[in-house]
């Protein structure tokens, strides 16, 4: 028996990042969109028992693709990440997968980088947004971004975890 089918353990966590669209500056057929791969992370093990079980932290990356159509005169954009609709306080340092079966929410973030040192913010001065350039006429870009569920969350209740998180994309010419 792995430990992802022991009873009582939490099964699996995913995310799915939602597409947003924002038309930007200039004709009324020009745009962006920004849409996700979405995320899933696999199995959790949230207990440690010496020489038994011991609890990681759980790593997964998704890829943001940014597509612009009919851009005037090019520019720059940022994406932010907004809040967990899970879980208490501000819901960005630490951002909660919501438990189908009731109990305490997941605690993960996404990070901008693969050292996960860097917070993929809220753009209202909480960790950082990503972004890039825009180029006149028709462009697309893919950035990789990485989530983590860190260890020891030994409260949890067996369960699905998954959560919804909305991207806001904000293009300056």
């Amino acid at each position: 028996m792995t430990l992802a089918q022991r009873p009582g353990l939490p099964r699996a966590a995913s995310l799915l990042l939602p597409m947003l669209m924002l038309c930007a500056t200039g004709p009324a057929t020009a745009g962006c969109t920004v849409s996700s791969s979405g995320m899933a992370f696999g199995a959790y093990q949230p207990l440690n028992v010496p020489g038994q079980l011991t609890s990681t932290p759980v790593r997964s990356d998704a890829s943001v693709s940014v597509v612009c159509t009919n851009i005037a005169s090019g520019g720059r954009y940022t994406i932010a990440l907004g809040p967990s609709a899970a879980g208490s306080g501000n819901r960005v340092s630490t951002r909660y997968l919501r438990n189908s079966n009731g109990g305490s929410d997941m605690a993960f973030n996404i990070y901008t980088d693969a050292t996960y040192t860097t917070l993929w913010g809220d753009g209202m001065g909480m960790g950082s947004v990503i972004g890039g350039s825009i180029a006149m006429g028709n462009s697309s870009q893919s950035l990789p971004v990485y989530g983590l569920i860190p260890a020891g969350q030994n409260t949890l209740k067996a369960g699905s975890f998954a959560g919804t998180l909305t991207m806001t994309l904000s293009y300056t010419p």
